[in-house]
This record gives structure tokens, C-alpha cells and sequence, in this order.
């Protein structure tokens, strides 16, 4: 993987660190950078807890939700969890109300 690979020359030596070896990928590959900061993250912390997403179910949300504070879904674009929040909310014998704040 070009994140991973040796850089030429010279710059292997001058580029000791792995921010400033960040900085000349980006020069080059700017399409390898968020690879790099993932790996970059993962040594930095010594585990992969920070650069990895963990599902949420409803269910959890609900734990640890209260009753007078929203709850807010930020989306990315052909996510929407509407359906499953109905159903959960049927489950449950409860209401729900619901505010788009975007395009949908």
C-alpha cells in the first residue's frame, strides 16, 4: 500500500516521523491519506478503538436516553433510520415525533 511503502530517496531519511511522511503522501496521493491517518491514529493510540464504528441499535438509544432530552440522528447521504425508529417505537407502544433538518 503506498501509505505503507518507503518513500524515495532521500525523503525516507528526512521523513522520520510518520506525520511528515503524512505530509509527503499528501503531496502525491492525496487519495491515500485517510488510510494514512487511520494507520497514523491506530499506532498514535496503540489500538484500533478510535478509527473503528461500532452499529448502534434503537434499543441501546433507548437505554440511555431520558424522556425531556432529543434525540439526534446525524445521517450520511441514503441513510435513514425513520423506518426502524417507528418500528421500535411500536414495539414500545410509544409516539414518535419527528424533525427533518435537511433536504429529506
Amino acid at each position: 500500500m503506498p501509505e505503507d511503502a518507503q518513500l524515495p530517496g532521500e525523503w525516507e531519511t528526512k521523513c522520520e516521523d510518520l506525520l511528515k511522511k503524512m505530509i509527503v503522501l499528501r503531496c502525491f496521493r492525496p487519495d491515500r491519506v485517510t488510510y494514512s491517518i487511520r494507520n497514523f491514529v491506530k499506532l498514535g493510540m496503540g489500538n484500533a478503538d478510535f478509527i473503528t464504528s461500532n452499529p448502534t441499535s434503537i434499543a441501546d438509544i433507548f437505554e440511555d436516553s431520558v424522556a425531556n432530552v432529543p434525540i439526534i440522528f446525524v445521517l450520511t447521504a441514503g441513510v435513514d433510520p425513520t423506518e426502524i425508529l417507528m418500528r421500535f417505537a411500536a414495539e414500545k407502544n410509544q409516539t414518535v415525533q419527528t424533525l427533518s433538518l435537511g433536504k429529506g
